[in-house]
């Protein structure tokens, strides 16, 4: 699966409002960029930056319970709406 993908998989489990899938989604993500290399250097690059958005929306997404909710920093409008903008930007650059 490349970044579109993955950030399509991930704003659908956001918009369905289920946390567990939710969460799903953003640890299949962060393992596919880790292990994933290819040839082509732009899908590199939105790997990166995936990962990055996938790593913030870990910390700041609400917390579901438990462990999770124990390291979770406080959940920032800004912070969520600037991770699903980027998010939907690699979405659409897929389709384009």
């Amino acid at each position: 699966m490349n970044a579109a993908q993955h950030a399509e998989q991930i704003l659908a489990a956001w918009k369905r409002a289920d946390p567990v899938s939710f969460d799903r989604e953003l640890s299949d993500a962060l393992q596919s960029c880790q292990r994933a290399q290819t040839a082509n250097y732009l899908e590199n690059e939105q790997r990166e930056v995936l990962a990055s958005v996938v790593e913030r929306l870990r910390l700041v997404r609400p917390p579901l319970s438990g462990a999770s909710a124990a390291r979770a920093e406080p959940c920032t409008a800004q912070s969520l709406h600037a991770g699903f903008t980027l998010l939907e930007h690699l979405r659409q650059r897929a389709a384009a």
